[in-house]
């Protein structure tokens, strides 16, 4: 549309001077017209126009082409102009669009991968320290059995479907996790929950070879900062 335009202001403005230019020239004939008077009569005056010889002009006529050059120009940087603000507006807006798109990225991260895994690993710590069986009165009597049976509602109820609520998403959303996270800490921890859940329907002595990960709570936590501060600093990019 812009482009039409254009053309048209081009178009209308060589038509114009085209009229100026032959207005001129017929000003300019008539100017240099002499007039030669014969009077045959008292009353009678004859008139002969002695024809002119216009020798070519080959020197550029600036009254008749300067309004065009100036047009030119002005439509020349008015178009720069505008390309300018289209090329700054359209790299801003493409900065802004990596920008969001990073910011979703680490939002899904924390939102469907860390934050529910540290949650429920902090839930379920929450319940061992506090009735873990480290916890057991050591009397061997009604206490410490009372403590037990409380222990294995617990491991039952809550600690056992935590644990598959966390496989749950290792299986689904490990792609969502930071690219120097181990990806080793995360296979034995699927490791230990299902033979955790395993030794809690049917005790046996080979789940002592699959250890809880100790450092595992502490890893999901470390990226799970790493994440937040660098969405805080990219938000900010946002809004500057």
């Amino acid at each position: 549309m812009r482009q039409i335009q254009f053309i048209i202001a081009i178009l209308t403005l060589l038509y114009c001077v085209n009229i100026y230019g032959q207005e001129d020239s017929v000003v300019k004939h008539q100017n240099n017209a002499t007039i030669e008077s014969h009077i045959h009569s008292k009353d009678t005056i004859y008139f002969k126009q002695i024809p002119t010889i216009n020798a070519p002009d080959n020197n550029l006529d600036l009254k008749m082409w300067l309004p065009t050059f100036t047009a030119l120009i002005v439509l020349f940087i008015s178009n720069l102009v505008t390309l300018y603000k289209i090329r700054r507006d359209t790299t801003e807006a493409i900065k802004k669009d990596i920008i969001t798109t990073k910011i979703k990225i680490e939002r899904e991260r924390l939102e469907k991968f860390y934050d529910p895994i540290y949650t429920t690993l902090k839930s379920n710590s929450s319940i061992f320290n506090s009735y873990g069986p480290h916890t057991f009165p050591q009397d061997s009597g009604i206490l410490e059995t009372e403590a037990a049976q409380v222990w294995r509602k617990l491991v039952e109820n809550v600690i056992i479907p935590n644990n598959q609520k966390i496989e749950n998403v290792i299986q689904q959303f490990s792609h969502l996790k930071e690219n120097e996270d181990n990806l080793e800490l995360y296979l034995q921890y699927l490791v230990h929950s299902e033979s955790y859940r395993h030794f809690i329907i049917n005790p046996n002595t080979l789940h002592k070879a699959f250890k809880y990960p100790s450092s595992f709570v502490g890893n999901v936590e470390h990226f799970r900062n790493v994440i937040n501060e660098r969405l805080k600093t990219t938000e900010l990019k946002l809004t500057s």
